[in-house]
């Protein structure tokens, strides 16, 4: 069955991953993740794998999609990234046609303890190799040169934030250094915490001329809806001074969502801000003229019908009829 379910897998997803650099890590407080980019598509279907309190993984070049869950399964039942590894290069199967001499694989346990493998023929590309240490594991083929895996290392290691951040630094790093030879096309994060659910990140760029810039944007946008969800929760709680620098940090890493600016307009007048509300309610009816035009309708913002601006955003229906 397990067989049946790998060769269906590969007729639905991209495997060969040539050119790929990532980093997989792990954080002390149990959190697991890995950031990725590619030049072929849709890198997040089956290159990078990752669970909280266990570990993560990335297998490329020519990945093999049985390493990610079988990693993970050797690593909760107690082996080391080491053993692990030789367990999967042991049991590869030549899958898909290749042999291990065409992986490349990185894999970090909860714990800190990390490996890396590249195969000779992923070796064989022009620049390959990996780095690793306590947490955490770069790895790259198809790269400019080896200042892309010590790039991300080095701002990996420097980085004081959460560990999606710290993996998109590094990301950012190795692409900022050369990146990969062959072009551009996918990138993506996962992160899987001990609180899951809603807490976890999986962001994905499947095409993109630049994805890990777009992949940046992404992560942006999640911490700008965990920043409004914040200054809500602050303002209802009447901590109105810490709600509206939640509000403003939101609206920083927006990137002009209109949700984000939306909810904005909505928490100003809640705090008493109209002349605030009508500037972000700009941004908005910019973004999503049509979605304004049913926003403006809703009795919060009846102290600015008669502006003139919002009046033009509201369209005809916004005359001041509504109740």
């Amino acid at each position: 069955a397990t067989r049946w379910a790998l060769a269906l897998a590969s007729l639905a997803f991209p495997f060969t991953s040539h050119a790929t650099f990532s980093i997989a890590a792990c954080a002390p407080d149990g959190a697991c993740g890995v950031a990725v980019a590619t030049n072929n598509l849709a890198v997040g279907a089956s290159v990078i794998y990752a669970k909280a309190g266990v570990g993560a993984l990335a297998t490329q070049y020519e990945t093999n999609p049985a390493y990610g869950p079988r990693g993970l399964e050797l690593l909760a039942a107690g082996s080391s990234p080491t053993e692990v590894m030789a367990e999967l290069l042991a049991k590869d199967g030549d899958f898909d046609g290749t042999t291990i001499a065409a992986r490349q694989v990185g894999i970090v346990g909860a714990a800190g303890a990390s490996a890396t493998y590249t195969g000779e023929e992923a070796a064989a590309s022009p620049w390959a190799g990996a780095r690793h240490g306590k947490g955490y594991s770069v790895q790259g083929n198809g790269l400019a040169s080896e200042r892309v895996l010590r790039a991300m290392e080095a701002d990996f290691l420097a980085c004081r934030a959460t560990l999606a951040q710290c993996l998109m630094a590094g990301l950012e790093a190795g692409e900022k250094a050369g990146g990969q030879t062959t072009g551009r096309l996918s990138a993506a994060l996962l992160v899987r915490t001990p609180a899951g659910g809603w807490a976890d990140i999986d962001l994905r760029v499947d095409a993109s001329a630049s994805p890990v810039p777009d992949l940046r944007r992404l992560l942006d946008r999640y911490y700008a809806h965990q920043a409004m969800l914040k200054a809500e929760r602050l303002a209802d709680r009447g901590r109105i001074a810490e709600a509206r620098a939640s509000l403003a940090e939101a609206l920083h890493l927006s990137w002009q969502w209109d949700r984000i600016w939306r909810r904005a307009a909505r928490l100003s007048m809640r705090l008493g801000q109209p002349e605030d509300a009508l500037g972000q309610l700009g941004v908005f009816a910019a973004q999503n003229p049509a979605w304004a035009r049913s926003e403006l309708q809703d009795p919060i913002y009846r102290p600015l019908r008669d502006n003139a601006l919002f009046k033009s955003w509201a369209g005809a229906s916004g005359s001041g009829d509504a109740p």
